[in-house]
């Protein structure tokens, strides 16, 4: 069930406190009560303070006593137990108020990625469901530590931001779960891209200068035909807005199985944009499936050798769609 966020879990009302409504209602105490459902009076005083849990063989029992059906007594058991224990986590998460802190919460605030997050009452809650995780120690074993070398083989531990890389690479794996696509054989996958590749040119060819640009953020005519042909061939290319503390130009992975290109959508210079694809393009078609490739971010076993690679096969793209390299542009380069 949904959790009401306008629920006050400093009144949390037991099944006991229902009970005893009934009673008074009824005009019974708790010894005549308790002879009616054959329990002793203690037990029915365990019932009313909400120390005896309401089992099945209970609400039955309640049920025949009180003319409240026993399904309605077990719901008023569960939800007062969730409600017990989503106290005792907005409790502990008081504890914790440096992990939100240490969010780029300016810079998400008006982008609407994390749902309620200036909620005020819990304001810790809504970023471990953005995560999908349960507290902010499981997102540090995820993300820092060893949990992430799992998925992805990296950890961010080593990032200059790994609160705002982790953000901007979640945001990417929202956006790709929301686009339906079947799984292929990534052998048969990579030769479609490198046949594929004229077409790619072409695109760098037609898109690649800067007046051919949108306003920044804008997903324009060029990132949308290549969106389009990359979905084309089984590959998810999405546009994400980076972080100013992680200044991400663009990342790959095989997410689920199915290779994701990420880049960020801001580029001044639209040659930038297309160095870019082009580099994360040459990890999907020559690397690792179980790799992931961070551009512009240092984590500790960065492959070099692979960045290299993906730098030359992107400068050979850039050539090839006539796209001059010049001195700006060679700032992307090993980066």
């Amino acid at each position: 069930m949904a959790e009401d966020k306008n629920r006050d879990y400093w009144f949390i009302v037991s099944p006991g406190d229902i009970l005893a409504e009934k009673l008074e209602e009824m005009g019974m105490d708790v010894n005549e009560f308790a002879k009616r459902i054959g329990y002793t009076p203690k037990t029915v005083n365990e019932l009313l303070k909400g120390k005896c849990r309401i089992s099945t063989e209970v609400a039955l029992n309640l049920e025949y006593a009180t003319d409240i059906a026993a399904e309605e007594w077990l719901n008023m058991q569960r939800v007062y137990e969730e409600d017990l224990m989503r106290k005792k986590l907005r409790d502990s998460f008081k504890n914790t108020p440096l992990w939100r802190a240490d969010f780029p919460l300016k810079e998400l605030s008006p982008r609407n990625w994390i749902k309620d997050l200036d909620n005020e009452e819990d304001n810790v809650s809504p970023i471990l469901r953005f995560f999908r995780v349960a507290s902010p120690k499981a997102w540090r074993d995820y993300y820092l530590d060893a949990g992430l070398k799992v998925a992805f083989r990296i950890s961010l531990s080593e990032v200059q931001d790994p609160y705002a890389t982790s953000v901007w690479l979640r945001r990417g794996e929202i956006l790709a779960e929301a686009i339906p696509m079947e799984k292929q054989n990534d052998k048969k996958l990579r030769s479609a891209l490198k046949k594929a590749l004229p077409q790619f040119l072409d695109l760098a060819r037609t898109y690649g200068g800067d007046q051919t640009m949108g306003e920044p953020g804008e997903i324009d005519e060029g990132m949308l035909k290549l969106q389009e042909l990359g979905l084309s061939l089984g590959v998810k290319i999405l546009y994400v807005e980076n972080f100013k503390s992680a200044p991400v130009h663009g990342m790959s992975r095989w997410y689920r199985d199915i290779p994701v290109i990420q880049i960020h959508d801001r580029f001044k210079s639209r040659k930038a944009f297309w160095f870019t694809f082009f580099h994360e393009l040459s990890h999907i078609i020559l690397h690792g499936k179980k790799d992931i490739f961070i551009k512009n971010v240092y984590h500790g076993n960065k492959n070099a050798q692979k960045e290299e690679e993906a730098d030359l096969f992107a400068q050979k793209c850039m050539a090839d769609a006539g796209l001059v390299m010049d001195a700006e542009l060679r700032k992307f380069v090993n980066v």
